[in-house]
């Protein structure tokens, strides 16, 4: 225990330690209420340090979170100036960069400075600093003046204090003093909370900023984080469009939006290195306040100003690097006070670990993705009787493998094997064992086993490698020329049949056990479906049940019978309806499964001589490739008596080839398949990345940075409808043109 005197002295040295922070908390309340400053602190030394350390901040929120709680002893802030000189100091803090303060880099806008020593009988031991906000060089004599006689006080009334070793206690953190005044709102001036209430403007800004922190925390993906920032920056600031910007191979890349459009379009593709307000921002790292149209005018003279009246940018930095920048248009001129700055700037900092984080996880995540499709087929054959096309969707979770896979696989005698499966789990093992298993089954259906064969045999070499997995399987062999399906599952869902005549039926055929469960002991059991043409099949995986215990054949059948209205033939369109509804129903209830689609149409032996389908490919880097693309273009045509859809499709290959040379680097594959109605083209690369179309604008100087989409939006205008499919390893962009459209 300790003795009484030992007591009495800790109790005192509390009392003393309470005292002192009253004191400060006086000299900094005066600093702001009578003499008018945004923000106050003191500083102080401890001996044998060499930083001076922040005791105690004034004012209001956001501005007490501006000032640097630590500085260096021989900085050239003025605080530390005042300190190492023993001589007040009237100045303006450095610009700071984000790796030797960061906390500086909230001061964005201009002030006045000043900054007193403190001292005791054994010299200087800390500084009292004050900033105003605008500046005031002016009145800088009286407020250093009156700076000096809260200083001098201090001084007073801490030698007052019972003497100790220190002449001023440091705390752990420094010590807030809320000093709250009210607002008087000006024209031009957003307004937060009620500006005659003391402190509510400044606690509005800051439940904003504490929403978004924590709302930046749960979010998942890109659009999570820009739906954060549009729902807590852009509409509380009264903006009416954000855009999320990045710089990407000397260019502005927007990775999110809100609001009007034309900001976005705008920014889109602008070189680094052009003389505009967010390629400066991102080059200088410095924030760009202009609150009305002559002020984008004046330094911007070239810009295209899309309708903006004001226009806030700032940099969105992080791990010592610029990421990118968030760009706040208003439809009407407005200020830019310096709590609404400093507001924005803590909020960007937010923006940028959220963007780090997502950064991080969506490179993960792209890596995964890749290596999964490359154990996927690279492209789908083809046959004039039957056409097929697949979708595949990975894990949600960057971190999570899928063992899903799809194949469609040329058999012996006019026959073709369509198959899906799901190896149990989500780990980099069940991937792998996926590709084992989709290579020695794909091998054994070549070879020209019977359905039922072909699983006994995948389901052994199973059970031989060195895993506890298991696996699900529905393995489909159509017969080309009689119209005859087999089905054969290993414990996966019954595929559907969509008939001519629009029915639906599941196809009723024996489940079977999983892959590796009674391996050479179990019988596979088939069942064999008449199918005529114009019959469209769906195979899939149970990750398109909306429940993670639901049926998915029940959630299938939904999902077929909501795309009923689309065009039966028109696959690629029919599978992305499917696979977008399956995203707006089923990442809340699965959200670790992933997803094969597989839809083949069966449409019979063709009516004329020449076949339905025709194909070339070009080799990368071809320079003669688009020539020889519209070569073989005019050629299917002409042959079938189209010529009068030569001129478009002639285009629309032309362009769709170009852009898949130039972006995808890679082989390109055409196919051309004529169908009653319409001519089918497909343009196949190795780049899962979507072509975008560019609209064209008025302005020359939009339409010279957005050299690159004007020919997708060639293809949209010419075409009767096109897309962009993923395609196994890369994308297929298809077209369609109606017969009767140049008629």
């Amino acid at each position: 225990m300790l003795d009484q005197p030992t007591t009495r002295l800790a109790d005192h040295a509390v009392i003393a330690d309470i005292r002192q922070d009253q004191l400060f908390a006086g000299a900094l309340e005066r600093s702001v209420r009578e003499f008018g400053a945004f923000v106050a602190i003191v500083y102080v030394a401890q001996r044998g340090e060499r930083d001076l350390i922040a005791a105690a901040v004034g004012g209001a929120p956001p501005a007490v979170f501006t000032m640097p709680d630590r500085i260096h002893h021989e900085s050239t802030h003025a605080s530390a100036t005042a300190w190492r000189t023993g001589r007040p100091v009237t100045s303006s803090l450095p610009v700071a960069t984000p790796e030797a303060d960061p906390s500086s880099q909230l001061i964005s806008y201009p002030y006045s400075v000043v900054s007193v020593p403190l001292t005791s009988g054994d010299g200087v031991f800390g500084a009292l600093t004050a900033l105003w906000v605008p500046p005031r060089p002016a009145a800088t004599p009286r407020l250093l003046d009156g700076l000096a006689e809260v200083g001098a006080r201090l001084e007073a009334d801490l030698r007052s204090l019972p003497p100790r070793e220190e002449a001023a206690a440091i705390r752990p953190s420094p010590m807030i003093v809320p000093v709250l005044g009210r607002t008087s709102p000006a024209a031009g001036r957003h307004r937060w909370g009620l500006p005659e209430l003391a402190g509510s403007s400044a606690l509005s800004q800051m439940y904003h900023f504490h929403k978004l922190s924590a709302r930046l925390n749960r979010a998942s993906g890109t659009e999570g984080v820009v739906c954060a920032a549009s729902e807590l920056i852009m509409r509380p600031f009264g903006a009416h469009a954000l855009v999320l910007v990045v710089g990407q191979a000397g260019r502005l890349r927007v990775v999110g939006h809100d609001g009007n459009a034309r900001l976005a379009r705008s920014i889109h593709g602008c070189p680094l290195d052009r003389r505009a307000p967010t390629a400066d921002v991102l080059r200088a790292n410095k924030p760009l306040f202009l609150p009305d149209r002559d002020a984008v005018l004046r330094l911007y003279p070239d810009t295209e100003v899309t309708g903006q009246e004001a226009l806030a940018v700032v940099p969105v930095a992080g791990s010592g690097q610029v990421l990118g920048c968030l760009v706040l248009g208003f439809d009407t001129s407005r200020d830019f006070p310096a709590d609404e700055q400093t507001l924005l700037l803590m909020m960007s900092a937010h923006l940028a670990v959220a963007m780090e984080r997502e950064s991080l996880t969506e490179a993960e995540h792209t890596l995964i993705d890749a290596l999964q499709r490359k154990l996927l087929p690279r492209t789908l054959p083809e046959w004039s009787e039957l056409v097929a096309t697949a979708r595949y969707q990975s894990p949600p979770s960057a971190s999570e493998m899928g063992g899903d896979w799809y194949d469609v696989i040329a058999l012996p005698g006019r026959q073709v094997g369509l198959v899906v499966g799901d190896v149990e789990g989500h780990s980099a093992d069940s991937a792998v064992i996926m590709g084992q298993l989709r290579s020695s089954l794909h091998a054994y259906a070549a070879e020209g086993h019977d359905p039922a064969d072909v699983l006994a045999r995948s389901s052994t070499l199973l059970a031989e490698l060195d895993t506890e997995l298991y696996a699900t399987c529905c393995f489909v062999r159509v017969d080309l020329e009689f119209g005859v399906a087999e089905v054969a599952l290993a414990g996966h869902p019954a595929p559907l049949l969509r008939r001519p005549n629009g029915t639906i039926v599941t196809v009723d055929a024996p489940a079977n056990v999983p892959l590796a469960v009674m391996p050479g002991e179990h019988a596979y059991a088939t069942a064999e479906t008449a199918i005529a043409p114009d019959t469209l099949l769906m195979l899939y995986t149970d990750g398109l049940a909306r429940e993670r215990r639901g049926d998915p054949s029940v959630d299938a059948r939904r999902l077929l019978e909501s795309v009923e209205g689309v065009e039966r033939r028109s696959l690629d369109g029919l599978a992305d309806m499917i696979m977008q509804g399956v995203v707006d129903t089923e990442c809340s209830a699965r959200p670790f499964d992933d997803v094969v689609l597989l839809l083949a149409l069966f449409e019979g032996n063709p009516s004329t001589p020449l076949p339905r389908v025709d194909r070339m490919s070009i080799t990368r880097h071809d320079i003669q490739g688009v020539k020889a693309a519209r070569r073989f273009v005019r050629g299917f045509l002409r042959r079938r008596g189209l010529s009068c859809l030569v001129d478009d499709l002639e285009v629309i290959s032309s362009e769709a080839v170009t852009n898949a040379l130039i972006h995808a680097d890679s082989e390109v594959e055409v196919r051309l398949r004529e169908y009653p109605d319409r001519v089918h083209l497909e343009v196949r690369d190795t780049d899962a990345k979507p072509p975008i179309p560019t609209s064209v604008t008025s302005s020359p100087a939009t339409n010279e940075i957005a050299e690159h989409g004007r020919g997708m939006g060639i293809v949209d205008w010419l075409a009767t409808t096109w897309g962009s499919s993923p395609n196994g390893r890369g994308k297929t962009v298809w077209a369609d043109v109606a017969k009767q459209q140049r008629e």
